[in-house]
């Protein structure tokens, strides 16, 4: 049981760095670094009238590169930064063709 778990790991060759943490702590960290982003975004501003909209979740590709990034913002491997930066190029693909579909409709 121990080698087969053992080979199946050997396999993994982008592994997260969140210890006992898991995404939604990641999620909760996250959320709360944005939240206070866009109260101080406010506080500039000096606007009344500004009124703080719901925050747009954190999008999956950035919770999936933040496991595998560890504290010094390097990547846990060279593969893991191969992925990631396909995943990043793919999603810059999908921003611009929704772009382009809203602006043509």
């Amino acid at each position: 049981m121990r080698k087969k778990a053992q080979a199946i790991q050997k396999q993994n060759t982008a592994p997260h760095v969140l210890s006992r943490g898991d995404y939604e702590y990641l999620e909760k960290k996250l959320m709360a670094k944005k939240t206070k982003k866009k109260l101080e975004e406010v506080a500039q501003s000096e606007s009344i009238e500004t009124v703080i909209d719901r925050l747009s979740p954190i999008r999956r590709h950035v919770k999936w590169k933040m496991a595998r990034t560890k504290k010094t913002a390097q990547m846990m491997s060279e593969t893991a930064k191969e992925i990631a930066e396909k995943i990043v190029s793919h999603f810059q693909v999908i921003i611009v063709i929704i772009y382009v579909y809203s602006m043509n409709n």
